[in-house]
């Protein structure tokens, strides 16, 4: 295989801007910047992401088996920096009904519940349903807008 073709056309596959809000085994709110999600049912709706194996936000929604998901609106890029660089007190977060953290301003959030985890590759690929919902204003970031690629 070509991996520069490879490479070049997987970052083809149009990515967003979104942060996922969890809660620590203490409590304390945790947020993670990520790219990748996508709906796959309507009845029940349901979505899958894709989470580092590694990371705190998988562990801490496996454990608690809920969490939020932050749709960034244009506008919103520093705030997407500070995500990433975990600069979290940069960011200013409101509540979900059941206290999740979800970013203010935002375009729009989703509450979920964790129902399967594919265990396959470097990512983890979450199925979860959608269980609350809250719409914001303005249009949603892309990975593009923020000149950033992840992918290949």
């Amino acid at each position: 295989m070509d991996k520069k073709a490879k490479k070049r056309v997987l970052q083809l596959i149009p990515s967003g801007a979104y942060v996922v809000g969890t809660k620590t085994e203490g409590g304390e709110d945790h947020l993670m910047f990520f790219t990748w999600i996508v709906q796959t049912s309507f009845k029940p709706p349901l979505v899958a992401l894709a989470l580092l194996q590694e990371s705190r936000t998988l562990a801490n929604a496996r454990r608690s088996k809920t969490f939020a998901v932050s749709f960034l609106r244009d506008g919103m890029e520093d705030l997407a920096q500070n995500v990433l660089d975990e600069e979290y007190g940069k960011v200013k977060t409101q509540r979900s009904p059941s206290g999740l953290p979800v970013v203010s301003g935002a375009a729009g959030w989703i509450e979920c519940r964790l129902v399967d985890v594919l265990e396959q590759g470097d990512h983890r690929v979450v199925l979860a349903e959608v269980i609350d919902a809250g719409a914001g204003e303005g249009k949603p970031l892309s990975l593009d807008a923020l000149g950033w690629h992840y992918g290949g």
